[in-house]
């Protein structure tokens, strides 16, 4: 007759499971924690995809992106008024000089004061800018190669923030700051701008100012330089 209880050695063994059957638990809690970790990291993925920047860097300077630009468009009578400058400056014979979206760029601060990084200028400037273009066109790329436009036109509000002069001719749509696209360095860009400058005379009412790095800004509303 068998001795001792069959239910007590049941429980053992229950209690007790083998050693394989002890591995293949940690195999699958392993296997289980390491697809929570994939899902995790393609959350993290997925959400800072959803959330991209709204600029990219140029030449140190941030730059609102074209998908921001496109935002800004849908707004109110942006489209429209856009179209309509658009439509001046091909008539005016400098559609060619920038793309007109660049002429909208308020600055590359805009995140550090909490302004659009857009604007359209009021019609009756316009015409403002006309030279301006030109001069960059036929005068300054030739002389340092293409340039990049940061800031054009800013509102009376984002040049008040952003420290800007009261008689900034960025406010009235004929000034801008720009970048050189090359690699020239600042003491040959300086030089070359100087030379410009110098050559094209009060004949131009070219405004000229150097900045820190290789930002440089221009008009042709006044002859002079800073």
């Amino acid at each position: 007759m068998p001795s001792g209880n069959p239910f007590s050695k049941a429980k053992r063994r229950y209690d007790h499971p083998p050693p394989d059957q002890q591995t293949n638990w940690w195999v699958v809690a392993g296997i289980a924690g390491l697809l929570l970790l994939l899902l995790l990291a393609l959350w993290v993925y997925l959400q800072y995809k959803a959330v991209e920047k709204p600029y990219y860097d140029l030449k140190g300077y941030r730059v609102a992106t074209h998908a921001s630009f496109n935002q800004f468009l849908r707004e109110g009578r942006n489209r429209r008024e856009f179209r309509q400058l658009e439509k001046f400056l091909a008539e005016a014979g400098v559609a060619n000089a920038t793309a007109p979206e660049n002429l909208l760029r308020q600055g590359s601060d805009w995140l550090d004061i909490n302004e659009p990084p857009f604007a359209i200028p009021p019609k009756d400037y316009w015409p403002n800018m006309v030279a301006t273009l030109k001069l960059i066109r036929d005068e300054l790329v030739p002389a340092i190669g293409p340039v990049d436009i940061v800031s054009a036109f800013r509102s009376d509000e984002y040049n008040r923030k952003a420290g800007g002069s009261k008689k900034s001719k960025h406010k009235t749509f004929c000034g801008v700051d720009l970048v050189p696209q090359s690699n020239i360095s600042r003491k040959e860009l300086i030089e070359e701008l100087r030379s410009l400058h110098a050559r094209l005379g009060p004949d131009s009412h070219m405004g000229l100012g150097i900045y820190s790095g290789v930002r440089f800004h221009v008009d042709t509303c006044g002859f002079r330089r800073w």
